[in-house]
């Protein structure tokens, strides 16, 4: 008897997680205006993004459906969604509201200027994850105000300030950190924490990270956040120090195919970024002095770009520009370019951008980098400086 009630608790578990979910999420946000809102959402192993109906009563509906239960988050136009660093299309992404889609009707109710903190109502895993996410709120809303500052004194050239800004914003995600590492700990049984997990990969030691993942229950491993969770377990090990970079093959700029295994017998960064990125485009004045510097002692360069679009010809065009742009003349591949069939975000485990990866001549990696800004800067310069020299 014991045995039959087994198996009928698995059964449940797995129609639980395979069930067809029919959302209707109808969204209202003060001063939300034209502003366009898109929601955004894994399916088929691919991002997803509806455009919202309007209604009459002034509010957006989005429906359909998913296979599964799945995070889905509100991109929105509305200014205060992004903090513009210049007038040449960098910004500094701002946070974003996440909810679960999953079976019936989800309510959500906010303010479009801080569309984030607005929180889904509707459905037991939005609950859930309500649990986890009202609490942390107020430090995600504190971190947005101290990145914009900070990006305004960095810009305005007081480093002091930027630097405090900095700390605060750290200070602030270590607690948030703690928070969710606390919840997965606690709940190894929620949806929410499968998720969480999916994305703390630079929050854990690998081994860590393997045995949190090991503790929670198999009701959520066969879903796309276990399945994910269980490729970068896998890319932590096939991207340790000391291990062979993972070769792979994508089309140049000028559209021809460039092998990474091609450049073995030099010192190469591996860096990955997006046109979209603040933070990347950045840093690339200080990327160039270091390739004018090295270049000639056997140094390269092969920037992966990661563009937001499913377009391919919008990604190109995003892509080219920013690379012309920003003068950066070293090797250039796009992961867009056959991301389905071999996608080197996923395979690297690349969680951040910028994510920095330096290869030495033999083609094993020495060194990785996660972020940008003026420690990131100091880091880099002293590990070329180790292992080229001046």
């Amino acid at each position: 008897m014991r045995k039959i009630i087994l198996s009928i608790l698995a059964l449940a578990a797995a129609l639980q997680v395979s069930a067809q979910q029919k959302y209707t999420v109808d969204v209202y946000l003060e001063g939300q205006d034209n502003h366009k809102l898109t929601l955004s959402y894994v399916k088929n192993g691919a991002r997803h993004s509806d455009t919202a109906q309007k209604l009459p009563d002034g509010g957006l509906r989005f429906s359909g459906e998913v296979a599964e239960p799945v995070m889905a988050v509100l991109f929105n136009s509305h200014p205060g969604s992004r903090h513009q660093m210049n007038g040449g299309g960098m910004f500094i992404p701002g946070p974003i509201m996440e909810f679960v889609l999953e079976d019936g009707k989800i309510t959500i109710k906010g303010i479009s200027e801080k569309s984030f903190l607005a929180v889904a109502k509707g459905g037991k895993l939005n609950a859930e994850f309500a649990k986890l996410h009202t609490p942390e709120l107020p430090l995600i809303d504190k971190k947005w105000e101290a990145t914009k500052a900070g990006a305004i004194a960095y810009k305005a050239g007081d480093t002091t300030k930027a630097a405090a800004y900095r700390k605060e914003g750290n200070e602030l995600e270590e607690k948030k950190k703690a928070i969710r590492q606390a919840y997965i700990a606690k709940n190894p049984g929620a949806f929410t924490s499968m998720y969480l997990l999916s994305l703390m990969y630079e929050d854990y030691t690998p081994e860590d990270y393997a045995k949190a993942y090991g503790k929670l229950a198999g009701t959520w491993k066969s879903t796309f956040y276990g399945k994910l969770i269980a490729n970068k377990i896998e890319s932590t090990k096939a991207t340790a120090l000391g291990m062979p970079a993972i070769d792979f093959t994508k089309k140049d700029i000028n559209g021809n195919n460039f092998t990474l295994s091609s450049l073995k017998g030099k010192y190469v960064l591996v860096d990955f970024w997006g046109s979209w990125c603040g933070p990347c485009r950045a840093s690339h004045p200080h990327m160039r002095q270091l390739y004018d510097k090295y270049k000639s002692k056997g140094f390269e360069i092969v920037g992966v770009s990661e563009e937001k679009t499913e377009k391919i010809a919008d990604a190109e065009k995003f892509w080219k520009g920013a690379i012309e742009k920003d003068g950066i003349n070293w090797l250039h591949v796009m992961n867009n370019y056959g991301k389905q069939d071999f996608d080197l975000v996923q395979k690297y485990g690349v969680t951040g951008f910028p994510t920095k990866y330096l290869i030495d001549p033999q083609g094993k990696i020495i060194f990785k980098l996660v972020g940008g800004g003026k420690e990131s800067e100091d880091e880099l310069d002293a590990k070329l400086k180790e292992v080229i020299g001046e």
